[in-house]
């Protein structure tokens, strides 16, 4: 048998060849493997690549976002955290006014994702929500407790705990706490003759009895809601990925 050119094996006519003569048992069977078989090695390995990288990934994000770790959660993730993209233009604006009250700049960035989130499902002004936080506490601690039992950045009672299906009943969560400050406040809003009542019903300030001079609280609230919202449309809408 004599191997062609273009890698076949032909009988030699004589004085009609150039035909190179193939000695090796290890080339003839190459020239008779299946061709589906040239095409296993370099799959296998494409595979094991992609295994590597979705391993690394997943790891990843069982560091950072430990509920993202389960293939299926993995499909429903959120766009920010599968591309590591920028947040929206609102909550970046907020988040740079949320820096100037705290030195924690990734709570600043989660409380502003946090209110825009909730303010959209309950169609309340965001700007009012963070007038509300800094009112309860200018710090933004999410670790904040009165000495009433109030817990976290919107100073939400226990007893709210589990009651607005929020994903997380942790009050001094910061996600958990704004959701359900929001769905108390929303709550309060819906059922009040007015803003400033509903302000006065969040703050539990009816008759004053058990916080004497809480019934400036809503006039605290809304001006702090007013120089919010100056400030948030003063940043510059570039976000620091641009």
């Amino acid at each position: 048998m004599y191997q062609r050119p273009d890698g076949g094996l032909s009988h030699v006519e004589e004085g009609k060849t150039s035909l190179k003569i193939v000695t090796s048992p290890d080339q003839v069977k190459d020239l008779f493997r299946p061709w589906w078989r040239r095409y296993m090695l370099p799959f296998i390995h494409a595979v094991s690549l992609i295994v590597l990288l979705v391993g690394g990934t997943i790891w990843t994000l069982q560091q950072q976002h430990p509920k993202y770790t389960s293939p299926v959660a993995l499909l429903k993730l959120p766009g920010a955290v599968i591309s590591a993209g920028s947040p929206t233009e609102e909550a970046f604006r907020i988040g740079q006014v949320l820096r100037k009250y705290t030195d924690n700049g990734e709570n600043a960035d989660r409380i502003a994702e946090a209110v825009v989130t909730e303010s959209n499902k309950r169609q309340i002004d965001p700007s009012l929500l963070v007038g509300v936080m800094l009112v309860e506490d200018e710090s933004l601690n999410p670790r904040a407790r009165s000495f009433m039992g109030a817990r976290g950045l919107m100073q939400v009672m226990p007893f709210h705990r589990g009651q607005w299906g929020c994903e997380s009943k942790d009050l001094y969560s910061i996600e958990g706490n704004i959701c359900h400050g929001v769905s108390v406040l929303a709550d309060a809003i819906k059922n009040a003759p007015s803003l400033r009542v509903a302000l006065q019903r969040y703050n539990g300030c009816v008759t004053g009895r058990n916080t004497p001079g809480c019934h400036s609280y809503s006039s605290k609230v809304l001006s702090a809601r007013d120089r919010a919202a100056q400030q948030i449309m003063a940043v510059s809408n570039s976000s620091p990925q641009e």
